[in-house]
């Protein structure tokens, strides 16, 4: 059995300019172009979730890699234009670290964030694993 070491939870707004028909569309071949994206960078799983003007998405990662990261922004930024952007959140599921991404206009910005241990148990093991 697989195990993933991150999971990506994505967000992409529509413009409101977009009229319904353009929208599902557009929508339709972002989902095309999501999941190419994901699978070739190694993401399973992918689901998607329509609601009103806005597409979210989930997959799965064995790993956690922030070049991996980097690389599907770069394969994604192209398709952010006036009418869709996105926000991408890759979560640990060691719960280490948060990166997210914003795409908007061909390009994309990062932040990251290093949680914090909750206790010295949680530091032991960090330690134990070489990651403190």
């Amino acid at each position: 059995m697989a195990s993933f070491a991150t999971e990506l939870f994505a967000h992409f707004v529509y413009s409101p300019e977009l009229s319904y028909h353009d929208l599902l569309a557009r929508e339709g071949s972002l989902k095309t172009f999501v999941t190419q994206v994901l699978d070739e960078c190694g993401g399973e799983f992918a689901h998607f979730e329509a609601l009103s003007d806005t597409l979210r998405a989930q997959c799965v990662f064995t790993q956690h890699d922030e070049e991996l990261f980097h690389e599907i922004c770069e394969k994604l930024a192209p398709a952010m234009d006036a009418d869709v952007e996105g926000r991408l959140l890759f979560v640990s599921k060691e719960l280490d670290f948060l990166h997210i991404y914003a795409l908007s206009n061909g390009s994309w910005e990062e932040s990251c964030i290093n949680l914090p241990m909750a206790g010295p148990l949680g530091r032991a093991l960090m330690e134990e694993k070489g990651r403190a």
